[in-house]
């Protein structure tokens, strides 16, 4: 049975998720094994596609579910939490 882990996280980045941070994120991914998807506004999607994200367009304060599923889905989320925390290694 894999596990699952959600949690909501507040995007901090002054442009919101754009494309570095949603890069960033497709990029932790690439490494790791468990499901995940963003939910934004009722739109849940792939975490793993940068144009997924995009597509959710959302803003600096916006409130995310971030839900992961899998064998490695704990330190997949807590890699992805900590990445939102200290906005993408972005300032501001």
């Amino acid at each position: 049975m894999s596990a699952h882990f959600e949690a909501f996280v507040k995007v901090k980045n002054k442009l919101g998720l754009h494309v570095r941070p949603a890069s960033t994120i497709a990029k932790i991914l690439q490494k790791r094994n468990a499901k995940v998807l963003l939910t934004y506004k009722g739109e849940t999607v792939n975490a793993r596609s940068i144009m997924s994200i995009m597509i959710l367009a959302a803003p600096k304060n916006a409130q995310l579910k971030i839900t992961a599923e899998g064998s490695d889905a704990e330190e997949t989320l807590k890699e992805l939490l900590f990445a939102f925390e200290n906005r993408f290694g972005e300032e501001g």
